[in-house]
């Protein structure tokens, strides 16, 4: 006998808020991240236990609600049982719940900082005058007698920029020139006891390092204490810093400090060297602060900031974030002055001079100076002149400074390789070192330095002067985008360059995040059943290491910018394929293990494929293929599980190939019947809405034996969870919950044959038509194209205009290519001579197909309750593999109804927004950005995002615009180094969400200035888009053993908290096994609460986290705060506790098993 429904709830109803009023009695104060005292268990157990018992009742109390409802559900469907479906899949539209509160943050105007680079650059001029032998500069002038109550004091800082991979490939630079240079650093460290050197590449140095004998290690163990030699920012790779993603970011500066701390006893990095990235983000600023650091060095910037900065002395200050309330965020840096960081662009401001100075370059030697002046040894007779020459030019470059203490640094790509080099460095700088040093007249004090001999130097005259160490410099805001490094030479194009392998690099993040997390997950589950294996935990262990070393290699400046070598950038393809099939290796291996029901007793087969990624990748370049799931026998079923690897409840449509279109999906829901001996569980299958829609291939014709099904999946955080393919026999009664899509095509005049169930399909002339979910209507023009976006809430109507857009290259002087972006002009619009249009429309997926030449362009409607039914999903193949299309950039172009005026908006790194300006007194390259994941424009009332899944260059060049490039192939080199151009391309598929949002009336807008915010929305769209669910198709037998489900988390992370990575951290890089120890890391993202919330069914809670309440069975009681890079340990704190993370800031915590 059932319980009847309003007394069950109403029963429970009561329990449970009696349950609550006692929990809220008891609950303590939460303690703050940023000044939390150190908890000690012993003070809080019996209250932590009195919590634990009544979470565990109200959990008992949740789950007997759950139950009865399901109970209601059957009771329901059991009175429609044999019915007939009709009408359209209805969608319960959800809103996630906000704190009022949390919208504070984007409502509240930033702390003021001394520049702001938006302002400097409305102030510019950009020109280029003259200015002799410093180019873009001016005729430095000092007085003899400045230095005379303060002596200069100058560091030399010899270094060796070595890239991994450019010309060559990472594996042939080491063998060639890079192991030779860490050796020949050792060997004259030691025979030069005065000299120092930096090293940045950990990459390299792992490589070299694995080769050393103990007595070499000793030897290097000994410089770094002695601070004659220092490991500067300690990277895996200098990143590139416009395309990369900051978790990429973070995550090779991760491996490198853990890398350090392995392998050099413990070494932590204390200054940021950045000196070839093209163009700085503060997102880096930000990382490497919470990383620990306390300096950074900069180069490439445009070249009118480094002259304006120069000339009011503000080439050294605080960089702060423009969207910081107050100045927790501050990193000191200093910014090189010239243009470039080779020897004679670092001594001072004539390069002529400086050259001289390059012992490399004497005669004979294997380089030259291009000033045709080439250098003189050192001798008794010339150390006079010679060291007032040089001193000349560290007093110019010294003006520029706020403090009278100068930094030299001494190298360039691969210097320092071979003894004569170091022979001549050595000893003639020695002797003009000893010269300067010995005469008192000349004010000056000479040495060699690290870049921290020079910062400790620079704070220390700062202290002396103000009381700090840095208040005698200003605060910085904003970025340094879009670099130019002469006349009108803007580096835009590296944004799009090689798109094939910026999307590929966004998949290895992908994969790399979700199987970190189920492993750890997997590692955590072996300990809380007392039983690790050992052999699959090390084979894992090993795999994560290498992807975690072949994505860290792709986020070097010349990898993920696309700017190196042909041949080269297969090498970092192939890298990342192996590293996507070794995720793919500990996906499967993991899911397994984790839905076992028997785990203690389970015996992992590594050489076993459980399950099958449903993306094969036959060749690096190739777009990966769909598997086809074989449902034909009637009674033939198929396990799809589907793995969420977002701290959060997710609900979004799922299509996988299937070989049948006679198919029904279910999913099988447990019920207690606790009338039944024992309280046993019963499962019942619950079937589930679903379409089927046609493939297309060859010749437009209908497959037969491959159809799309689409159901919406709803998957718990951090959870697994199955669903069952069935084919259906002829037989049997027709699936009710399985619809089929109507299909028309345009400019065909080829009926495919007749497939079913598609037994009437329309062929049609042009004519616009729309396509409409729960959320929004779209309408299309005759050509295909997207012409405008209806809101279906409110039905106010925005025109937004799809257009593809193509630039050419200019036929004279400098020209476009791999690095430079110089169009011929503005772009003009492609025109689609009668492309073959595809309408599938459907009750749960809608989409149109434009089929021309050289691109694919789909346009997806999901009638889907989550995220992704919000606004529209785009995927474009382009095709620029023909010598037909040389010199040809292809971007894709919304013109929208927006009152944009010149103001845009752009991500940094997927970290951080930006406001953009269009300037017209720049040139057209210069006005594009780069774009990691999201742009937007807004007005008063609507704003339009497109979130990119792939990092692209993009504009807004007029009001209502946003455009984004897509591919570029270009004829020749720019003269940049690479003396090649770019003409590899590959066919690539890119992926975006253009979604269209209404500004809730009476709103507090978001402030005047360059901070800018995401909706909670679009924040979801973009981590759904970068991290979408993963589909594991289960290959062996029946699974009888498996459960249906897996879940660790008990309570959601909220709306604004992103879990970053859950990774398990090894004793040993070369031979890694899993140490018992997880960081877990996460980000409190900042979002504008003008927009609704729909598509989402958590909440927001003032940045709370209870890591007890997300993992209660897993990880131990104590819980380790650390920096961002896992380098310094921070409070320790009990997992039962709350914390309270500040908007827009990362935390690092580590978990033990």
């Amino acid at each position: 006998m059932r319980i009847r429904k309003k007394a069950a709830i109403l029963g429970t109803s009561f329990l449970v808020g009696g349950f609550l009023f006692i929990y809220l009695l008891l609950e303590e104060p939460q303690p703050n991240l940023d000044g939390a005292p150190q908890v000690q268990k012993a003070d809080f157990g019996n209250l932590e236990q009195k919590l634990k018992n009544l979470e565990s009742d109200l959990e008992q109390n949740a789950n007997i609600i759950s139950d009865l409802k399901v109970a209601v559900k059957n009771i329901v469907s059991a009175n429609k049982k044999n019915k007939i479906k009709t009408g359209e899949v209805h969608v319960n539209k959800t809103l996630a719940s906000v704190n009022r509160l949390d919208g504070v943050f984007a409502q509240t105007q930033p702390s003021t900082c001394d520049i702001q680079m938006e302002k400097v650059y409305d102030k510019l001029e950009f020109d280029n005058p003259d200015g002799g032998v410093w180019k873009q500069g001016w005729d430095i002038n000092y007085k003899e007698d400045q230095w005379d109550n303060d002596p200069l004091q100058v560091f030399i800082v010899p270094h060796s920029h070595n890239d991994p991979g450019w010309i060559k490939t990472f594996e042939s630079y080491y063998k060639d020139q890079t192991n030779k240079i860490l050796s020949m650093m050792v060997k004259k460290l030691v025979e030069f006891p005065t000299m120092k050197f930096i090293w940045a590449e950990i990459s390299y140095l792992s490589l070299w390092w694995a080769e050393q004998n103990p007595e070499v290690r000793s030897t290097v163990h000994r410089l770094l204490e002695e601070e004659r030699l220092e490991i500067v920012t300690g990277g895996w790779v200098m990143p590139d810093e416009a395309s990369t993603h900051y978790t990429a970011m973070l995550e090779q500066l991760i491996h490198g400090h853990e890398w350090c701390h392995q392998n050099l006893q413990g070494y932590q990095p204390n200054s940021g060297w950045s000196i070839d990235p093209f163009g700085m983000s503060p997102t880096m600023s930000y990382i490497l602060k919470r990383a620990g650091l306390d300096n950074m060095l900069i180069q490439r910037t445009h070249y009118s900031v480094k002259k304006k900065l120069a000339k009011d002395k503000n080439l050294e200050f605080n960089w702060r974030q423009h969207w910081d309330h107050n100045s927790t965020s501050d990193m000191f840096c200093h910014m090189m002055p010239f243009y470039s960081y080779d020897v004679p662009h670092t001594c001072g401001p004539d390069p002529k001079i400086c050259c001289q100075f390059d012992f490399l370059r004497l005669p004979g030697s294997r380089a030259s100076c291009p000033w045709n002046v080439p250098p003189r040894k050192i001798s008794a007779e010339n150390v006079e002149s010679r060291s007032l020459m040089l001193l000349d030019q560290y007093r110019k470059k010294s003006t520029l400074y706020r403090s009278n203490v100068v930094l030299i640094p001494l190298g360039d790509d691969f210097r320092w390789d071979g003894e004569k080099e170091w022979n001549d460095q050595y000893t003639n700088y020695q002797m003009i070192i000893d010269h300067v040093n010995s005469n008192p007249r000349l004010n000056a004090k000479i040495q060699w330095g690290t870049l921290t001999d020079y910062f400790k130097a620079v704070r220390a005259k700062s202290l002396a002067k103000t009381g700090d160490e840095t208040r005698m410099f200003p605060t910085l805001s904003g970025d340094f985008f879009t670099y130019a490094d002469r006349d009108d030479h803007y580096w835009s194009g590296y944004f799009t360059s090689r798109p094939f392998w910026k999307s590929m690099n966004r998949i290895l993040e992908h994969y790399l995040r979700g199987a970190e997390i189920l492993f750890s997950l997997s590692w955590a589950e072996m300990e809380y059943i007392g039983s690790d294996k050992t052999d699959l935990a090390k084979e894992c262990i090993a795999k994560l290491v290498y992807a975690r070393q072949s994505l860290g290699l792709f986020q070097h400046h010349d990898g993920i910018t696309g700017t190196a070598k042909d041949h080269v950038v297969l090498d970092y393809g192939q890298k990342m394929l192996l590293s996507i099939k070794a995720m793919q290796f500990v996906i499967q291996q993991s899911t397994n293990f984790l839905l076992t029901t028997k785990k203690p007793n389970y015996t992992p087969r590594t050489d076993t494929a459980y399950f099958d990624l449903d993306d094969l990748r036959s060749e690096s370049w190739s777009i990966p293929k769909k598997t086809v799931i074989d449902v034909d026998n009637a009674g033939g079923l198929s396990r799809l599980v589907i793995y969420n690897s977002q701290a959060r409840k997710r609900q979004e449509m799922v299509t996988v190939r299937v070989s049948s279109h006679n198919i029904k999906v279910y999913m099988m829901s447990k019920i207690e019947d606790e009338y039944q001996d024992g309280g046993r569980e019963e499962e019942e299958e619950v079937e589930l809405p679903c379409q089927i829609s046609p493939v297309f291939i060859k010749d437009g014709e209908i497959s037969n034996s491959e159809y799309e099904l689409t159901f919406l999946a709803n998957v718990p955080a951090l959870a697994l969870e199955t669903y069952f393919l069935r084919g259906v026999g002829t037989e049997e009664s027709r699936v009710e919950e399985l619809s089929v899509p109507t299909v028309r095509i345009i400019n065909s005049d080829k009926e495919p044959y007749q497939i079913a169930p598609f037994s009437s399909v329309t062929l049609m002339k042009p004519e616009p038509f729309t396509l409409a979910n729960t959320y929004l209507k779209a309408k299309f023009g005759s050509t295909g194209l997207l012409e405008g976006l209806t809101n279906l809430d409110t039905g106010e109507t925005t025109p937004t205009r799809l257009q593809f857009i193509k630039y050419g290259a200019r036929s004279q002087g400098e020209r476009s290519g791999a690095y430079l972006f110089l169009p011929d002009g503005p772009g003009s619009v492609v025109q689609f001579q009668d492309p073959v249009i595809r309408i599938v429309q459907g009750k749960l997926m809608s989409y149109v197909e434009v089929v021309s030449a050289w691109l694919t362009h789909r346009v997806f409607l999901l009638n889907s309750p989550g995220v992704d039914g919000t606004g529209l999903s785009i995927q474009n193949d382009i095709d620029l593999t023909s010598r037909r299309m040389d010199n040809s950039e292809i971007s894709m172009r919304f013109t929208s109804g927006i009152d944009s005026k010149d103001i845009f908006y752009t991500d940094l790194n997927g970290f951080q927004m930006i406001r953009r300006k269009h300037y017209s007194k720049l040139p057209l390259q210069a006005n594009w950005y780069p774009v990691a994941t999201l742009m937007y424009i807004q007005d008063e009332k609507n704003r339009l995002s497109l979130v990119s899944r792939s990092p692209l260059g993009g504009s807004s060049l007029n009001s209502g615009e946003l455009e984004i490039m897509l591919d570029r192939r270009l004829a020749q080199d720019d003269n940049r180094g690479l003396f090649q151009g770019v003409q590899d391309n590959k066919v690539t598929r890119h992926q975006f969400f253009l979604v269209l949002e209404k500004q809730v009336e009476g709103c507090i807008e978001e402030p005047e200035g360059p901070a800018s915010y995401p909706s909670l929305l679009v924040l979801s769209i973009r981590h759904s888009i970068l991290n979408p669910f993963f589909r594991l198709i289960y290959l062996s037998g029946n699974g009888n053993s498996l459960s249906t489900k897996y879940t660790a988390v008990h309570k959601d992370l909220d709306c604004d908290i992103h879990l970053i990575n859950l990774r398990t951290m090894t004793f040993n890089t070369y031979s890694p096994t899993p140490s018992d120890k997880s960081a877990l890391i996460i980000h409190r993202q900042g979002f504008n609460s003008c927009y609704k919330p729909v598509g989402l069914t958590c909440q927001t809670s003032g940045g709370k986290v209870s890591l007890d309440e997300m993992f209660p069975t897993l990880y131990s009681s104590s819980v380790n705060q650390v920096s961002l890079s896992l380098m310094y340990e921070g409070m320790k704190m009990e997992k039962a506790f709350t914390v309270s993370i500040q908007p827009m800031e990362m935390y690092s915590f580590i978990l033990s098993r």
